[in-house]
This record gives structure tokens, sequence and C-alpha cells, in this order.
């Protein structure tokens, strides 16, 4: 096994230190939360493979060797590496995970081994399926994290660019919430839409749809991060202070409508926020996702020269999310070096500066 902060000539894009320490000793890079579930998690990667064509998506046009599955036995060794290093939470990512043909038995084998939180991050098409859906949550899925963007059928088929897909979320949705009701997920049950230029202007009518018309009781909204499809495009990446009214109308509304649901977002550079609400220690630690977020690495396919902050070892990357972010893929300008606030703030998405530049970013 070989670690590497950063490939030769690099350098970190935050003015805060670097960490020495392995991904599989952990992190202390999250700050105190009384609500934060304490456990450390991991992601893990299964293929790029999906049945969605995201407008964001980051991930653009997988190589060939990318939209490959990982191999189930690869995956055993993967989750048996993560469990003996201390890592109690393990979530599922792709692509699209529930296409992964072994993805209930890795579920099965993660819950064998003692993983106690068990997710999936997933666009939910194919949960519609009650054999399905019967299947992975009998095998020890404890929560599941839905990426579902638009309240409409003409949004949420525009953003995904799959015709008649909003239907079958909203199928799938009715379904896990059942299973949610059973106290069958008991690590819960959300929707992640990726605010972008087609939909940040609906936030408010979003949350309303999640919280009224589904009966979720936890959402996310996270800033996009311009890459892969959305690579320098201005139309899909708002700018900060077009997006911050909606997200202040949101707030508003959980402070009045729905007191008793969940509701957070992240990516927001904490200067691009209005004082009455970067300010509020109260306010952040109830809204803010960073606040809330678990310590996470992540384990993703890997071939070649290493980037960023990560180990690399038998063709799979391993590296720590939130550093992985404020060292690598996001930017500090100049400002963020004499911010208060910049051991919470993680910086910019490279991409956003890279259409808009740094103008909105103040030091607090």
């Amino acid at each position: 096994m070989s670690h590497a902060l950063f490939k030769p000539g690099a350098a970190p894009t935050s003015p805060l230190p670097v960490p020495k320490e392995s991904v599989r000793e952990g992190r202390k890079n999250q700050l105190y939360n009384e609500i934060r579930d304490t456990r450390r998690n991991v992601e893990i990667n299964v293929g790029k493979a999906c049945n969605n064509r995201c407008v964001f998506c980051i991930d653009g046009l997988p190589k060939r060797e990318d939209r490959s599955y990982m191999p189930y036995e690869e995956m055993r060794r993967e989750l048996a590496f993560w469990y003996e290093s201390g890592t109690r939470s393990v979530g599922f990512l792709g692509g699209e995970p529930t296409t992964y043909p072994k993805i209930v038995d890795s579920v099965a084998y993660a819950k064998e081994l003692g993983f106690t939180r068990i997710a999936i991050a997933t666009n939910a098409v194919k949960l519609r399926l009650p054999h399905f859906t019967d299947a992975i949550v009998e095998a020890g899925l404890t929560r599941a994290t839905i990426s579902m963007h638009g309240h409409t059928p003409a949004l949420e088929d525009e953003i995904t660019r799959v015709p008649k897909v909003f239907a079958k979320k909203v199928e799938a949705l009715r379904l896990l919430v059942d299973k949610r009701d059973q106290g069958l997920l008991k690590d819960g049950l959300s929707v992640n839409p990726v605010i972008n230029g087609l939909n940040y202007k609906y936030m408010p009518q979003i949350l309303r749809f999640f919280f009224d018309e589904i009966g979720l009781d936890d959402v996310r909204f996270n800033f996009m991060r311009p890459e892969g499809y959305s690579e320098g495009n201005p139309e899909l990446s708002p700018r900060f202070k077009q997006a911050v009214p909606y997200l202040v109308k949101c707030i508003i509304l959980m402070e009045k409508h729905w007191t008793n649901k969940t509701f957070t977002f992240g990516g927001w550079p904490l200067c691009t926020l209005p004082p009455s609400l970067r300010d509020s220690e109260v306010l952040l630690k109830k809204y803010m996702g960073e606040y809330r977020d678990l310590s996470t690495d992540c384990s993703v396919r890997q071939d070649g020269e290493v980037f960023g902050i990560e180990e690399v070892g038998d063709g799979r990357a391993r590296f720590n999310w939130q550093d992985r972010k404020r060292f690598d893929l996001k930017h500090a300008p100049d400002a963020c070096k004499e911010c208060t606030k910049v051991a919470l703030c993680e910086g910019v998405w490279k991409g956003y500066i890279d259409i808009w530049g740094d103008s909105e970013i103040k030091a607090i």
C-alpha cells in the first residue's frame, strides 16, 4: 500500500494544514455537533454505469473500464478491509448501484461482517420494483438516499434526460416511505436534489413536494459541482447570489411549517449566506449539512498515477471525502486565508471558479 498526499508538483487548495495520517487511521476533520452520527463511514463505488444521464453528472461519459462493475470478490475484500480498520458505516455508490448484479449480496455481506449502518445512494428507478426493494431491505439495508431533482415530471425528466422517469421515482419513494414507516430503514430515508440552473428557482416548491406530497422527513440540497457534463456551463451553474434567496425561503418555511422535519444544504460557501444565518451556530448546526456529515472515506476504481489525497492499492483509490474536497477539488481564494470560518467552510468547487471567478468570496 502506497500513500501519497499529492502527486509531485501539486499544491493544496486550502490554507489549513494538510493531514498526514492514512485514511485507514481515520480523520478527525468534522467539527463537533451533538446531532452528528459518530460512526466512521466509507462509500464504495461499484462502477460508473448509470441508467440516468443527469445534465450535471460529474462523470460525464465514463471510460468503458469505469462503467464495468466491481468484481464481487473484490467487493468482499474491500468491505473486510474497511471493517477491519474500524469503520462501521458503509454506503454503496455508482453510477447507479442498484444495477450492480451483486448489490443485494454486498449488502448482506456487509451486515454479516458487522456494519451497523448500510446505505445506498440511488436514483431509485429499480427500487420501484417491490421484489427488489424487499430483497435489499431484508439483506440488511438501513438507509436509502435518493437522487431526485425536481417536483414535476417535466423538470425531473429534463434534468435526468430520461423520459417518464419522474413517475418511476415517485413510485419508488412511496414504496420506501412504507418501508420506513414499518421501521425497516432505521437510519432513515432522504432525498438529495442537486441544485443547478434548471431547478434553483423551485427550491421551496421542491421541498414542499417531498415533505407534503411524498411524506419524506429528510431533504438535503447540494449545490452542484460544475464538472463532467456541466463543466464550463454558466446556464447549468447558477451564481450563489442567485440561489441563496431561495435557500433562505426554504429555511423560513422550515422554521414556520416543518419544524418536525430535517432540511440541510451543502456546498454553499459561508460568506455567500446572509449574516443572520452564517453567524448563528444554532442555525448552522440545524441546516448546514457539513455540520452533520459523517467522516467519510471513499473507495473507487483507480489505475495509474495517484491524484489528490489518497492511498492506492489493489486497483482501488482510498481517500477521505472531506479532505479531498477541501484540499483538492475545491479552491480557497485569498480571502479565505483571513476568514474566521475557514475551519468549517470548505471553499468553492474549482469548476464554479472557472465559470464565475471568486468575486463573491469574502473573508468573514
